[in-house]
């Protein structure tokens, strides 16, 4: 089988793993730290869709009483260096532990007294992990190529961390990861169906994008860039309300938005957006895990709350097959690229 496939096919049992192996013990001392005030600031951090990864976790670290920061960690290490103070916490995800900028980042915040160090890891044995205060395994398992279980699996352990450290309920959140776990995997059992409704909804479409809002970015910005890799398809991803602000003129035929429906909170705009691309000549491929009257949908698996940021990336996985498939390569197969970057 193509290894970046067999990967895919393997998320559901991944996600079983993280559930089953994490444990809020570790985090006991970040969060006593908390509460002693230990922190002024969250300072989240990757690369690629290691950053894309942190987006759900920013939005649920919101309601906590100390700003967090969401930030490229090439852009932290040469340009905002200065956002890391003595009291902060600084939230590395890094599926390899080895990535270049985030192995810089970590010699320069051994010059910052004080700061902690938190990071997000597939491999143990690695850079990030020996010199972190604390270090969070996604128990993601080997992976061949493009980030598709790594991927899941951070966003999953991120979220994990961060209920326990707002005092949530990890037992529910843990439920609904299992209960998505489930739900991807019955999407994955029909994965030539899957293939083949993709394939049917792009048409003839030349130009593709990508758009979300809120949680839902982690999988836009990590959709568009696995189809990069994966397909070596240029697609973009773009928050929703952005788009408005300039590229709604690309709406025309030949033209096709994939349009995450996204979460309660801004469905509604969601849906508003995609009804005036349309409008203007476009076309829109509604992902949701409810088939819209009006949209042409392309059915995700179902999922709830902030753990719908882990089954929205399907669709966007099996569009990468797709593309790589009109493109005549083989999907997920790197022609430049090694696994982990290590070249800044």
């Amino acid at each position: 089988m193509n290894p970046y496939i067999g990967n895919i096919l393997e998320q559901p049992a991944a996600l079983r793993r993280l559930v089953e192996s994490f444990t809020p013990q570790p985090l006991e001392l970040i969060l006593s730290a908390f509460k002693r005030n230990r922190y002024d600031r969250i300072i989240l951090t990757g690369m690629g869709a290691s950053y894309s990864a942190a987006c759900p976790t920013e939005i649920a670290l919101s309601q906590l009483p100390i700003p967090v920061i969401l930030v490229n960690s090439s852009e932290l290490v040469h340009y905002k260096a200065d956002l890391i103070g003595p009291r902060s916490l600084v939230w590395m995800n890094s599926q390899s532990g080895r990535s270049a900028e985030l192995v810089h980042l970590l010699e320069v915040l051994k010059s910052t007294p004080g700061a902690d160090v938190l990071v997000c890891v597939n491999e143990r044995d690695s850079p990030l992990a020996h010199g972190a205060d604390l270090c969070l395994p996604i128990f993601a398992g080997p992976e061949a190529t493009v980030g598709t279980k790594t991927y899941l699996n951070t966003v999953a352990a991120n979220l994990l961390a961060a209920v326990v450290l707002v005092e949530s309920n990890l037992a529910e959140l843990k439920s609904d990861i299992l209960e998505t776990a489930g739900a991807i995997e019955d999407y994955l059992g029909n994965m030539d169906r899957q293939v083949a409704e993709m394939d049917a909804g792009l048409g003839n479409s030349k130009n593709l994008i990508v758009l979300g809002r809120g949680p839902s970015m982690g999988a836009v910005w990590t959709g568009a860039l696995i189809t990069k890799e994966a397909a070596k398809f240029p697609l973009e991803g773009m928050h929703a309300a952005e788009f408005r602000h300039g590229p709604l003129e690309l709406a025309e035929p030949g033209f096709t938005a994939l349009v995450l429906a996204g979460a309660p909170e801004t469905i509604g705009l969601n849906r508003k957006l995609a009804l005036d691309i349309i409008e203007h000549g476009g076309r829109v491929l509604w992902i949701d895990d409810v088939r819209d009257p009006e949209l042409d949908t392309i059915q995700m698996p179902r999922a709830r709350g902030l753990v719908r940021s882990l089954a929205e990336i399907l669709p966007l996985q099996i569009l990468t097959l797709v593309l790589a498939n009109r493109r005549g390569v083989e999907a997920g197969k790197f022609r430049y690229l090694d696994k982990v970057t290590v070249v800044e």
